[in-house]
């Protein structure tokens, strides 16, 4: 994963900042609705209802900076997903960031795990509401999640505070459980019960720490 974050890191360019982003031209009316910012790229968005959170984050890695969009989904199939921004747009009254994305894949063969990139290219509109809210499309089946431009939209509420902790404990721990209860049905009730909830909190530390992922 390394290695692939320093090669990215030579052929995308650093995306942290709305530096690399045409300015749009405020006019006096549209200034008075709320516009994106460079803070607003630096914090997490979460939303209960579609039980997803996502952020962008900006990484260091071989002498060059670059940036993930990292997309938690912790609905009824628990997972996370890195994306590499290629391109993104800021519309001319600056309430609307559009993104191009491709996919991190990940491959294992032989014990050996791979990455590489998607071909296709994905786009998402991230639109800012208020200070605080934000609009989002989810698109693809319950057990293939990403952010889109079509599909249904949600509001996603801007944080400071990583949602992953929280969101892993009250959605993904109950999902688990019932899985794990079942593939262990086949010992005692106590056994069963134990096991299960042993096994669906390592389950939550690990979408933790994937979500919140840290370059070594």
């Amino acid at each position: 994963m390394k290695r692939l974050l320093v090669k990215l890191g030579l052929v995308v360019m650093a995306m942290g900042t709305l530096g690399g982003v045409v300015a749009p031209s405020v006019s006096a009316s549209a200034a008075k609705k709320p516009t994106i910012n460079n803070t607003d790229l630096k914090r997490y968005y979460k939303n209960a209802k579609s039980k997803t959170a996502f952020y962008f984050k900006t990484y260091k890695s071989g002498g060059k900076t670059g940036t993930m969009l990292i997309f938690g989904d912790f609905g009824s199939t628990p997972n996370v997903k890195y994306g590499v921004p290629t391109a993104r747009k800021l519309s001319k009254n600056g309430q609307t960031l559009t993104t191009k994305y491709k996919l991190i894949q990940f491959k294992t063969a032989n014990n050996k795990t791979t990455t590489s990139l998607t071909k296709k290219t994905y786009t998402f509109k991230l639109t800012k509401k208020s200070s605080t809210k934000f609009t989002a499309k989810i698109a693809g089946t319950k057990a293939n999640r990403r952010l889109a431009t079509t599909g249904k939209t949600y509001t996603y509420t801007k944080t400071k505070k990583s949602p992953a902790a929280a969101y892993s404990k009250k959605y993904v721990k109950p999902v688990l459980y019932k899985q794990y209860m079942k593939a262990f049905e086949s010992l005692t009730a106590e056994k069963q019960k134990k096991f299960a909830n042993e096994y669906a909190n390592k389950g939550v530390k690990t979408m933790t720490s994937n979500f919140n992922y840290k370059v070594k």
